[in-house]
């Protein structure tokens, strides 16, 4: 009889796990989100995270977050659903409305015209403008093999000179992949989480403060050093705005 029982509760067990397992979290965040239930959605958001990642998720979570007046939490979530799927509109309009009323800067360092051009290239990703230099290539060689075997002098002028502009569009599609890959691979940028973070003039507690920075201003991460023997913190050097300063990983998250 005893074995019965625990054989019995063993499969109440599995059958509970299956069926909490099965639950769709992302639904029950969608209707918390609509009944106005923030900090539900927010849980069912981030439970559903668990099983794997997604542009949409990481928007929708953004969403909540900002619904509960939390502005670092929705700014790190768009940019996570961006670095996801460059191309999502819905997101990089939240993000810049978040970042307006908030009165935000985004950039991190550069210039005007290289701010605006970024802005462009980051729409697509690497993989995107890959296939758009594959593309453009093809096009270019049928523009040279036209202006070749051609036999009237207009199809060879169209020719050459569309095979040197589709050059230009090649190397510039070009350009555009390795900028993106390197933008998504190998440059770390981070969100500041804690309002006013100080930035200290070197890695080290009571240190002179250079700068502060306002929750969820966007930051990319230069350097980093390991400081828990001495002062019990890890520290990353931040770039934003031409000014450079380190601040605790604490007070970070990188997206």
């Amino acid at each position: 009889m005893k074995h019965r029982l625990i054989i019995f509760l063993s499969l109440m067990l599995v059958a509970m796990a299956a069926m909490a397992s099965g639950i769709d979290y992302i639904e029950q965040g969608n209707k918390a989100y609509e009944q106005k239930q923030f900090k539900k959605s927010v849980e069912m958001y981030e439970r559903a995270l668990r099983d794997g990642e997604a542009p949409k998720l990481r928007y929708n979570l953004g969403n909540a977050y900002y619904r509960l007046n939390d502005r670092a939490h929705a700014i790190l979530n768009y940019e996570r659903a961006l670095k996801l799927d460059p191309g999502y509109s819905d997101a990089r309009f939240n993000l810049k409305f978040v970042n307006e009323k908030a009165k935000i800067n985004e950039t991190t360092g550069s210039n005007y015209f290289s701010n605006k051009l970024s802005g462009w290239v980051s729409h697509l990703s690497s993989n995107s403008w890959a296939l758009i230099s594959l593309v453009l290539f093809v096009l270019m060689l049928a523009s040279i093999a036209c202006y070749r075997i051609a036999g009237s002098v207009v199809m060879q002028k169209m020719g050459f000179f569309g095979a040197i502009v589709l050059g230009i569009m090649v190397l510039l599609a070009l350009a555009s992949t390795y900028y993106m890959y390197h933008h998504t691979t190998k440059t770390i940028y981070a969100i500041v989480m804690t309002d006013k973070a100080p930035a200290n003039k070197s890695p080290r507690n009571g240190d002179k403060e250079e700068f502060k920075l306002p929750s969820g201003t966007k930051v990319e991460i230069v350097d980093s050093i390991d400081n828990r023997n001495s002062s019990g913190s890890v520290w990353y050097m931040i770039e934003t705005n031409n000014k450079t300063g380190w601040m605790k990983k604490t007070d970070l998250e990188r997206i």
